[in-house]
Formats: C-alpha cells, sequence, structure tokens
C-alpha cells in the first residue's frame, strides 16, 4: 500500500474507487453513521488506452458530483496483471525489478511499487497506473492505494468461509483471472493467467488443481468479480466443478438500495 498526503479534511465520508482497464466501481460511506451511497459502477463502451484511462475516470467522477468534495480519505484499488507475490520473509524493497521482471514485460519508464499487509505472509509488487494516481492527488489531494489482488487475498484470509484448512479462490476480472489457494490462512499457490474466453478460463482453473492435487469435486472453489450465475464462464467451471461459490464481502455498511452480485464489488468493498 502506498499513500500520498496532502491536505486534510473534516470530513466523516471515505471515498472507495477500483479501477480496471475496461472501468470502474466506486461509492462513499460515513464512517461514524456506516450509512453508504449506491455503488456506482461503469464499464467504458470502446477501448481506452491506459494512457487516457485517467481521463475517463475524472470525468465519470465529476459528473457524479465528487471531485469538488473533501473527504476523510480516499482509497483505490487497482486491477491488472502486472502483479507478482513475494514470500515476506524473503522480500527485500531494493530487489523490486528483479521480482517483476520473471512475469512482466516492463517499459522503461514503469514505476514500481508494492503493497505490505500486517496480516498477512505475503507482498504483493506490481506496476499501477500512474496517471491514475497523479489524477486522485491532483484531484483530492490525499489518497492510498493497493493492488485489488492484496485486496481480495486480505479478505479472503480473514472471511468467514476461509476458517477450514483449505480455500481455493478465482477472481476474474475482464480478461484477467486471479487463482489462489489458501491452506490454514496462509498462502500456497497463486497465478493470474489471460482468460479471453470460458474455454480458456475452466482450461487454467483444472490445471492449476491438478498441480496442487486439488479434486475439483471435493474442494469448493469460492468465485469473486465480473462472474455470475449461469453466464458462459460459469457455466463451463460448472461442467467441472460443482461446489462453485460466490464470495460476498463481510462488512456493516448500510447502502442505500440493496444489490445483488455483491461478490463483484469485492474488491472495493474490502478498501477498508
Amino acid at each position: 500500500m502506498q499513500e500520498y498526503k496532502n491536505k486534510a479534511s473534516k470530513s466523516n465520508t471515505i471515498l472507495s474507487i477500483h479501477v480496471h482497464v475496461s472501468g470502474l466501481s466506486f461509492f462513499t460511506h460515513d464512517t461514524k453513521t456506516k450509512k453508504a451511497s449506491e455503488i456506482v459502477r461503469k464499464t467504458f463502451v470502446s477501448h481506452t488506452p491506459i494512457e487516457k484511462l485517467h481521463e475517463e475516470i475524472f470525468s465519470l467522477l465529476k459528473t457524479q458530483e465528487l471531485t469538488e468534495k473533501s473527504f476523510k480519505e480516499v482509497r483505490c484499488s487497482v486491477e491488472n496483471n502486472l502483479v507478482t507475490l513475494v514470500p515476506r520473509s524473503l522480500f527485500e524493497e531494493n530487489s523490486l525489478e528483479e521480482y517483476v521482471q520473471k512475469d512482466i514485460a516492463l517499459e522503461a519508464n514503469d514505476f514500481i511499487t508494492y503493497d505490505i499487509i500486517p496480516s498477512v505472509d505475503w507482498v504483493a509488487v506490481y506496476v499501477p497506473f500512474v496517471n491514475i494516481n497523479n489524477m486522485l492527488i491532483d484531484t483530492f489531494g490525499s489518497f492510498k492505494y493497493y493492488h485489488a489482488v492484496s485486496i481480495w487475498l486480505k479478505a479472503l484470509t480473514s472471511h468467514s468461509k476461509a476458517d477450514g484448512e483449505l480455500v481455493w479462490s478465482l477472481y476474474k476480472e475482464n480478461g484477467h483471472a486471479h487463482l489462489a489457494l489458501l491452506r490454514d490462512k496462509k498462502l500456497q499457490f497463486y497465478n493470474c493467467f489471460e482468460a479471453t474466453n470460458p474455454k480458456d478460463l475452466a482450461y487454467y482453473v483444472l490445471l492449476s488443481a491438478k498441480e496442487n492435487k486439488l479434486s475439483p469435486n471435493e474442494v469448493p472453489l469460492f468465485l469473486v468479480g465480473d462472474i455470475v450465475a449461469d453466464d458462459a464462464s460459469y457455466k463451463e467451471l460448472y461442467t467441472f466443478i460443482r461446489s462453485l461459490n460466490f464470495l460476498s464481502p463481510e462488512n456493516l455498511y448500510e447502502f442505500e438500495t440493496s444489490r445483488l452480485n455483491r461478490h463483484q464489488d469485492f474488491c472495493v468493498l474490502n478498501l477498508v
């Protein structure tokens, strides 16, 4: 997690934003009353180049009349496939490039950062969207940011569904699929892969299960992200994995309007 600070606010309201290459979601909540606004989700109609993402996001925040407001805190999670996990016991801050270059094709000007979560045994090392960070600090003057994988896995380790010995979870965001295996709340396996169609998704999930000696019919798979019941990805997975479970966030927010498929908002709702 990285934090930028520039100005203080007496507001009790927190703005939480989740960003990916094809869209974003966000909501606000009051830290004292626990009342929360409706969650706004936006999918970009056409492909938006990464270097233009900040313009799309600023435009939507402005439309929602948020850019001129002051917040107690602004939190942002970013999802991309430019991330790797390092055992915390082996992590060294001066080796960031070494960690990511094995899995990520770095550009010359890429900025590398990391999230250290006190309650977990790994460190997420990743390349953020710097243009979005710059826009947020220019707009709000203060914010914290994390990689969505950090948010997902941290929440997973403390989720009531993780009380058993083994937890298997899939987080899908557009064409990116993140798969993790935890045993006794300790990370055993993590991988990120491109899944452009349901058959690719099922293939990589089953391959990961085989590599980790999991029986797809015996170990439940917990789903987070943009898979919904009876869509093509769900149906393809269900062909091979009969225990598919949507993992809902566990929080005490009182929302203005209820929302179905809350697993889709798992990351933004766990930005705490």
